[in-house]
């Protein structure tokens, strides 16, 4: 993530991807309010200028089996040097009928496809907050087991990792939380409306470190 930092700070055009499902695709219930690449790519060109390009390629309802058909469109395509990875809540509803081992093997795949790319990096990502009550147990259960194969990925293939899911977030907290390994910033306006989340993100910090 150093490297990344360094290549804005250096004025280095940079391309990022948005790679996921719905926590990504910008929809209909997201009109009008920012979602957490928004927030990143304003928090990037107040601290850079606008040396980087955000794409989002999220797509509701997406699993790692639907990541690799449309790899190469959707990522391969625009050449970037940032993907952020963020996947496994479709994967883990039993409907999918999805292994652990294939989530696993997607998702290795899926990095590694990212790695193989000229001048590109993989950046790994956790889901955030997840309303358990509206889910079944089963797949609840399945889904913080899938982000937990998130880690192990991250941490076996050396990949960065953003563990959103440890945080219980949403979307402006996230963006503020993700601007920090990047080593993004708000300016003034965006800081008075980010009031809340910037006190969410600090009591969350607080709660971390005690």
């Amino acid at each position: 993530m150093d490297q990344i930092a360094e290549r804005l700070k250096a004025g280095t055009k940079t391309r990022i991807v948005g790679f996921g499902s719905s926590n990504t695709e910008r929809s209909s219930h997201s009109l009008g309010r920012f979602i957490w690449l928004d927030w990143l790519d304003c928090g990037l060109r107040n601290a850079f200028g606008r040396v980087h390009y955000t794409i989002n390629t999220g797509f509701s309802g997406d699993t790692t089996r639907g990541l690799l058909e449309r790899f190469d469109e959707d990522v391969a395509l625009y050449q970037p040097h940032v993907v952020l990875v963020t996947i496994g809540g479709n994967d883990s509803n039993p409907a999918q009928e999805m292994s652990r081992d294939e989530f696993r093997g997607n998702l290795l795949e899926v990095v590694r496809r990212i790695d193989a790319l000229p001048d590109a990096r993989a950046v790994l990502q956790t889901y955030y907050s997840f309303d358990m009550e509206f889910v079944e147990a089963d797949h609840g259960a399945k889904f913080l087991d899938f982000m937990q194969i998130v880690r192990e990925v991250a941490a076996d293939t050396g990949t960065p990792l953003v563990d959103h899911l440890a945080r219980a977030l949403g979307n402006m907290v996230m963006g503020l939380d993700l601007m920090r390994p990047f080593k993004g910033c708000l300016d003034d306006p965006l800081r008075e409306a980010c009031t809340e989340g910037l006190r969410y993100q600090a009591t969350l910090d607080e709660l971390q470190a005690g």
